[in-house]
């Protein structure tokens, strides 16, 4: 089997869960004999030499050469990447809208129907979670036969943390850890600091900001707190992010929604209590074993945890990871679906 992995160019600059889930997913299916190439725009591709063309994000960057796939030999996979808060009776109502609108003003594309005709052009669908799934299922009008759902998966090597490097290195204990994109307001890390309090356990943040208004605001607090420490960004594969996760207590993504979130994966795994947010499929799977924050209610990030930081150490979470969610067992379900496109 011969596959052609496409990722839209950004994923060079911005070193996020696409480009994660893209290159670790590929890396497992050539353990398991599928071949993979990646699309480089400055080389000419002849999809006719692959069976399938797999494309990671339904998005702006991907829509040109997701129409042009549909006139070629090969199948076509697209993992979307997409999750909203909003319900999937808005987002057809939105479409309907703006297919009357575009009768008027040619070229008029929202990112609902972008990500839409991306979907609608790719041979089967492979969200992340059973919610992503529904909402591309009855937004976008997908037909349930064409979605086959592919979780998110973790490295297994993070099972395997100690928190000596981090405690030796920067003397932080009991404290809550967030890593991820600091200067992205849906991961809602200013209404982090701004609920934070002095008699709360520490705070650790790992991840870049910007410098964006957004981001300045974030510094001030930070700046003005005693038990807040900023990090910056640390690399994925340094020993540091692997021991920050197993000498914190918990675990924080206060985000507008996740899908699930690669770091929260991660950071159970090496034994965390996680506090995250409520949208975008986290329930299904971290299912009782972590506490929920609603982020249209600032108030709940704290709630949560300081719940989180009460909760009793258990290792249910830790086995259901390693079960169903590595990087292997991703592979092994994409592999799945490739198989049945191609005996459709």
């Amino acid at each position: 089997m011969k596959i052609l992995l496409i990722a839209p160019l950004s994923i060079g600059v911005v070193h996020g869960g696409v480009r994660m889930q893209a290159m670790k997913t590929a890396k497992e299916l050539e353990k398991l004999g599928v071949s993979i190439d990646y699309f480089n725009p400055w080389e000419k591709t002849d999809p006719s030499d692959y069976d399938i063309a797999h494309i990671f994000l339904a998005g702006n960057e991907t829509l040109t050469i997701s129409q042009r796939l549909r006139h070629s030999t090969c199948r076509v996979a697209v993992s979307p990447v997409f999750f909203t808060r909003r319900s999937a009776g808005v987002i057809r109502q939105s479409m309907k809208l703006e297919s009357v609108a575009e009768k008027i003003v040619r070229g008029l594309f929202s990112d609902y129907s972008i990500k839409a005709k991306v979907c609608k052009a790719a041979d089967i669908v492979l969200p992340n979670t059973d919610s992503e799934a529904k909402l591309i299922r009855d937004g976008f009008g997908i037909s349930k036969s064409q979605i086959s759902v592919v979780p998110n998966g973790v490295d297994v090597r993070f099972a395997e943390a100690t928190p000596e490097l981090f405690e030796s290195t920067y003397d932080f204990r009991n404290f809550t850890l967030f890593v991820g994109d600091c200067s992205a307001r849906r991961k809602n890390v200013l209404p982090l600091l701004e609920q934070h309090t002095e008699d709360d356990q520490p705070l650790v943040l790992i991840g870049n900001f910007d410098e964006s208004d957004y981001s300045e605001s974030c510094l001030d607090i930070i700046e003005s707190q005693d038990n807040v420490m900023h990090l910056g960004h640390v690399d994925h594969n340094d020993p540091i992010l692997a021991s920050a996760y197993a000498a914190a207590d918990v675990f924080t993504l206060p985000s507008q929604f996740e899908t699930p979130g690669i770091a929260a994966l991660e950071a159970a795994l090496a034994g965390c209590e996680i506090a995250i947010t409520k949208v975008g499929g986290t329930r299904e799977v971290f299912g009782n074993e972590a506490e929920y924050i609603d982020p249209e209610n600032d108030s709940t990030i704290m709630q949560a945890i300081r719940q989180a930081h009460k909760r009793a150490k258990t290792d249910i979470l830790r086995k259901r990871i390693l079960e169903n969610y590595t990087w292997a067992k991703v592979a092994q379900e994409t592999l799945h679906s490739y198989q049945r496109l191609l005996n459709s």
